[in-house]
């Protein structure tokens, strides 16, 4: 039986992740994940769906859809409380656009 070494390059996966193409295409993954979003999120005033938006991650070519009102939580996941359930928005916009949780 032979043995196979493999070495891993982190340094040039590190690259990878910051090389423009790579970038240019996170962005426009997650412009379909906000659309998604927006799109399908629940309406009363409107400040939930209006906060979802796209923000950079740290320095390794991370992506971030935010909801930022101060409610968002509570939209998501719902609470213990009769009609408030959680409607998931988030994460079905990440599903429906093909992105992987």
């Amino acid at each position: 039986m032979s043995l196979i070494n493999i070495e891993i390059d982190e340094a040039a996966i590190a690259a990878l992740a910051a090389a423009p193409s790579v970038k240019r295409d996170m962005r426009a993954r997650g412009r379909r994940v906000v659309q998604a979003a927006q799109t399908t999120a629940p309406v009363d005033t409107g400040e939930y769906r209006d906060s979802i938006h796209l923000e950079d991650g740290d320095e390794d070519g991370e992506v971030l859809v935010v909801a930022s009102a101060d409610h968002s939580i509570y939209v998501e996941h719902g609470t213990r409380q009769p009609g408030h359930p959680a409607h998931h928005t988030l994460t079905n916009a990440l599903d429906a656009a093909g992105g992987d949780t």
